[in-house]
């Protein structure tokens, strides 16, 4: 099984660790891991596969999608720690660097609107050329290709659900991988010798074949396809390949760079092909490399990959001012991963907060006390009701809070 009775997918935090170290050294050490960026198409595989992989398993269960849902869920896990990171940034900036508040108010505008990488574009905002001297805020390019691929995705898939109805199940995920085959090629077409790559680079069309990628991955896993157990020489050669793409990772890292040509004629096409094969050999139940990929470490550092992501830039630019120059670089990373732990930390109990008031047993027809237990209780599927489960989700009875409150727990009730 891919995903656990938890709702947890064996590996997957391991998998985020990889790609957030790399993005972090190149971040600290451009000239060194000068190809850890490709970090960053790991993150959109990883994208890809998840919604397609979460939105038609809950198709395939509950029969329908929710567009609402959808959205909420998104904005509930991008916005919060987004938005403590803006503010906590810009309050500290506003006394240290008061300069750098009054020339980023136009950006914050673009981050969360969502069209960050288009206005940095439009900045002609180089990220290899001007790694440390920039903003506080340049490498949320990413995150505005994330979230315009979300704006999108109830979209791709009403279109997937379409063409699985009318050509089959795996000829709707080979379109997918084959429109990601096309964005690759537009990538490659796009290159022209000589010319500044920021358009490439931070640009939607060219960077959306690895999500395309990953949600043909997504899909096929969610229709059961390669999830069962495979023979002695298959497990051989996904062996093979597993050990292959980690050694592969680490002179990518090293040796890639983004401002030569061949990274994006092929080069950054072929590494996001090895973290597609990773991610599906990672996420095959039947193997152990989900379990050696959930080691304590690799997934403590992935479970705040997200955080660690936002933070760094603010702690790193600031490092890189007269007012912080002295700083060595193990404080910025101790800096680094104590903000994410915190703001994590920060969130989570704001959430549980939340709760509070709603602990008291009332009985009128907006808070309905429940069992969580989908398969005795029908009733527990109905939208107008509010539903409650204990954390493992074994239907014990209990007070009604308000469907998709603040955060998203990685353990899901039988009637979500």
């Amino acid at each position: 099984m891919l995903l656990s009775g938890s709702g947890y997918i064996a590996g997957l935090d391991g998998l985020r660790t990889l790609a957030i170290v790399g993005v972090t050294l190149f971040h600290l050490f451009p000239s060194v891991v000068s190809g850890g960026f490709l970090g960053v198409s790991f993150f959109f595989v990883l994208t890809g596969f998840l919604l397609a992989y979460t939105s038609l398993h809950g198709w395939n269960r509950r029969g329908g999608f929710s567009v609402l849902s959808y959205f909420g869920k998104r904005i509930r896990r991008i916005y919060p720690l987004l938005l403590l990171v803006l503010v906590a940034t810009f309050g500290a900036y506003h006394f240290l660097l008061p300069d750098t508040v009054v020339a980023s108010k136009e950006e914050l505008l673009a981050i969360v609107g969502g069209y960050d990488n288009w206005w940095q574009i439009a900045q002609n905002a180089d990220y290899f050329a001007r790694m440390s001297n920039t903003s506080p805020f340049t490498h949320l390019w990413f995150l505005g290709i994330e979230l315009e691929f979300y704006l999108v995705w109830p979209l791709l898939f009403g279109l997937y659900l379409l063409l699985r109805h009318a050509a089959g199940r795996r000829l709707a995920a080979i379109v997918f991988a084959a429109a990601g085959a096309a964005g690759a090629v537009w990538m490659t077409v796009s290159y022209q010798p000589g010319v500044d790559v920021t358009r490439i680079y931070y640009g939607t069309d060219t960077r959306a074949y690895a999500f395309f990628f990953g949600a043909a991955m997504g899909f096929l896993r969610a229709e059961g396809k390669g999830a069962g157990k495979p023979s002695a020489t298959m497990d051989f050669v996904l062996g093979l390949i597993f050990f292959a793409a980690m050694l592969g990772m680490l002179p990518a890292y090293l040796l890639v760079s983004g401002q030569d040509g061949a990274t994006y004629q092929y080069l950054l096409h072929a590494m996001t092909l090895v973290f597609c094969a990773l991610l599906w050999v990672t996420a095959d139940g039947g193997l152990p490399f989900g379990k050696w990929m959930d080691a304590a470490p690799l997934r403590m550092i992935g479970r705040h990959s997200y955080a660690i992501y936002l933070w760094q830039y603010p702690v790193i630019y600031f490092c890189s001012q007269p007012v912080g120059k002295d700083c060595p670089v193990w404080t910025e990373i101790g800096a680094i991963l104590l903000l994410a732990i915190w703001s994590d930390a920060l969130l989570a109990r704001l959430g549980k907060i939340r709760l509070r008031p709603q602990r008291l047993r009332v009985t009128s027809p907006v808070y309905v006390s429940i069992r969580c237990d989908a398969a005795r209780h029908p009733v527990c599927r109905e939208r107008h009701f509010w539903r409650h489960c204990d954390r493992k989700g074994t239907g014990a009875p209990g007070i009604g809070t308000p469907a998709g409150s603040f955060g998203e727990g990685r353990g899901e009730c039988a009637c979500e």
